[in-house]
């Protein structure tokens, strides 16, 4: 179930998918959605991605930036709790006049901690793979979070998917391995960074979905629960991993990008559990191939890399596949 904030019924979400069959199923025979109404759905929907892309690929590129200094990149923990202190205030002040995008509500303290610990371990999991693997290998590592999405989904949610689906996710997948592959390099320790990053956050992923339909809350709902929750708990890990930084030794700019970066992460935070909770968890995933194509397209360019055949292959599968599974989520 999901609650419609009667600011805004745009907002209604779904536990990865399953919410939007149920409806379908309640639905009174005759019952249509106003073309209106299933336009501005199409708008919102638009814009939930390519906010997600548009942030995600900007978080890559100043992150990559900022772990380049010896002393940020040994305070991941600090670093998840800026980006998690950023979403708690966007989160906010959405709530409050006048925005009143959404009615905050509290969720119960101890059944959210498991969910802020997955939540805290995927991010930093995450900037650790950026931090110690080049931008490609870090994206041919995300690739894997979509069977494993459709595995637990299926495991634990008893979610099939239809044989043209898993054509698209193959397609997908295939594509961007393929583009990936030239890009590839890596040691043991990111190597295995990189597989605990992809696991944690695949499992995140479909939890998200389920707690929404357990509480029966919409996604800003719980993500104003959660980070706030998540900065709490990594406080007290901070000071045994983290290093204490001299401000005064890091260059002005890299400053300026560890301010932006948050930001881009509240945006990235947001829109992935608008995406997830209006789709599905698969649907984020095929968002996220999108977005490794951009991100390492843009690399090339800059790199003055020319594209290949292989690599004009991998693009064509992968931006094919993602248009054939949107379609098909759709139906």
């Amino acid at each position: 179930m999901a609650v419609r904030d009667s600011g805004n019924e745009d907002l209604e979400m779904g536990s990865t998918g399953l919410l939007r069959e149920e409806e379908k199923d309640q639905s009174p025979v005759g019952s249509h959605v106003p073309p209106q109404k299933g336009f501005r759905k199409k708008v919102i929907d638009v814009f939930c991605i390519g906010l997600n892309i548009m942030s995600t690929v900007t978080l890559v590129f100043l992150n990559k930036w900022i772990f380049q200094d010896a002393q940020l990149k040994n305070m991941q923990i600090s670093f998840a709790m800026w980006h998690f202190t950023c979403t708690s205030i966007v989160l906010y002040l959405a709530s409050r006049k006048p925005f009143n995008l959404f009615v905050p509500i509290r969720l119960p303290f101890l059944q959210m901690l498991p969910l802020c610990s997955f939540f805290a371990g995927f991010l930093i999991l995450g900037n650790l793979s950026l931090a110690y693997n080049s931008i490609g290998f870090y994206q041919l590592a995300k690739i894997m979070t979509t069977p494993c999405v459709a595995f637990l989904q299926y495991i634990y949610l008893g979610k099939s998917i239809t044989t043209l689906t898993m054509g698209a996710l193959a397609s997908v997948c295939v594509g961007v391995a393929l583009t990936n592959t030239g890009a590839a390099g890596t040691t043991t320790l990111g190597a295995s960074i990189a597989i605990a990053a992809f696991t944690v956050t695949a499992f995140y992923q479909v939890w998200i979905g389920k707690k929404m339909k357990d509480f029966s809350v919409s996604s800003p709902q719980l993500l104003l629960n959660q980070a706030p929750i998540s900065v709490l708990l990594l406080a007290f890990l901070a000071p045994f991993f983290d290093t204490v930084p001299n401000v005064a030794i890091i260059p002005r700019d890299t400053l300026i990008a560890l301010f932006l970066s948050g930001l881009a992460a509240a945006a990235l935070n947001l829109s992935q559990f608008l995406i997830i909770g209006r789709m599905s968890a698969l649907t984020f995933n095929v968002a996220s191939n999108v977005k490794t194509i951009i991100i390492l397209t843009y690399g090339w360019v800059s790199e003055g890399r020319a594209l290949t055949l292989k690599d004009t292959l991998g693009i064509v599968l992968a931006l094919g596949g993602a248009t054939l599974y949107s379609q098909l989520s759709s139906k």
